[in-house]
């Protein structure tokens, strides 16, 4: 099934965003097509003008947003507390453990902890932070595959250890989890079916990114267009968009003969395509 329209819409901000034309033009673009939920994050070191605007933007709006902030930047959202009242969900952005304990997130926000390489094995350890601090929400947020960036992944041994590893403290009861990598969510729930239904690509959710490319998701970097060239809504109902989609429903040649194709799906589409430069390649976190 393909929607016509997004549920989801991910927007990552440039550091520092400006308030000027083309981000008023993405507010208005974003409205128009009606998600029900738009993704923010600004790696900003401080909140500056654009952000606030967009906030203000969508105050009052159906549109449930969610906010992921540097935890650099938790300081200056004490200037902005009339902006953030339209924000259902507000998240503090770590990658390790050092600025985590640091710069903790307050109890009432939650944690985005963004996984790579060099810090999956501290996953157990954010698990216990936040039981010990209060913190009831943490999400895993997609790798961004925009610029050229090497896919993280887990082998299937690498996601027995930390299974492993979280099931020594007790697994993650308690926690409100969003994980988007099927194979990291195995460690984290073995035994429960994914749930997303296979890749949402181009369907349920749609990315934009800092330099305004209009992207399937932040793992998918096949541009589709971008703001200020067209407009949002032509993007996602262009044909090329369309055509993508049906890619992704079929099943990877790689995988026809597997037995778990039908709970999978392929993986992450995005993550075999970068490797394999096709979408027809494994995702390598399944072999």
């Amino acid at each position: 099934m393909e929607l016509t329209l997004p549920i989801t819409v991910y927007w990552d901000l440039p550091p520092n965003a400006p308030l000027d034309d083309r981000l008023l033009r993405c507010c208005h673009e974003i409205l128009e097509c009606r998600p029900l939920m738009l993704q923010l994050y600004d790696p900003s070191e401080a909140l500056g003008e654009g952000v606030q605007e967009i906030l203000e933007r969508f105050r009052g709006t159906p549109v449930a947003l969610s906010l992921t902030i540097s935890h650099s930047s938790l300081p200056s959202i004490a200037g902005i507390q009339t902006a953030l009242s339209g924000v259902k969900e507000l998240l503090i952005a770590h990658n390790t453990l050092k600025s985590l304990r640091e710069i903790p997130p307050l109890s009432e926000t939650g944690l985005a902890f963004f996984v790579n390489r060099t810090n999956w094995q501290d996953l157990p350890e954010v698990v216990s932070f936040c039981r010990e601090r209060g913190i009831s929400r943490l999400v895993l947020p997609m790798q961004r595959l925009y610029n050229g960036e090497v896919p993280f992944l887990l082998n299937r041994s690498e996601q027995e250890i930390l299974q492993n590893s979280l099931s020594a403290i007790g697994g993650v009861a308690g926690l409100r989890l969003t994980i988007h990598d099927p194979f990291l969510w195995r460690a984290f729930n073995p035994g429960i079916p994914f749930p997303q239904g296979g890749c949402q690509a181009a369907n349920t959710m749609i990315a934009i990114a800092s330099d305004w490319g209009v992207y399937p998701c932040p793992t998918l970097p096949e541009r589709l267009g971008e703001i200020g060239r067209e407009t949002l809504k032509e993007i996602i109902t262009s044909p090329a968009k369309k055509e993508l989609r049906l890619r992704i429903l079929e099943n990877p040649a790689a995988c026809a003969s597997c037995l778990e194709i039908a709970v999978c799906r392929g993986g992450c589409r995005g993550r075999s395509l970068v490797m394999h430069d096709s979408f027809d390649g494994i995702d390598d976190a399944c072999r």
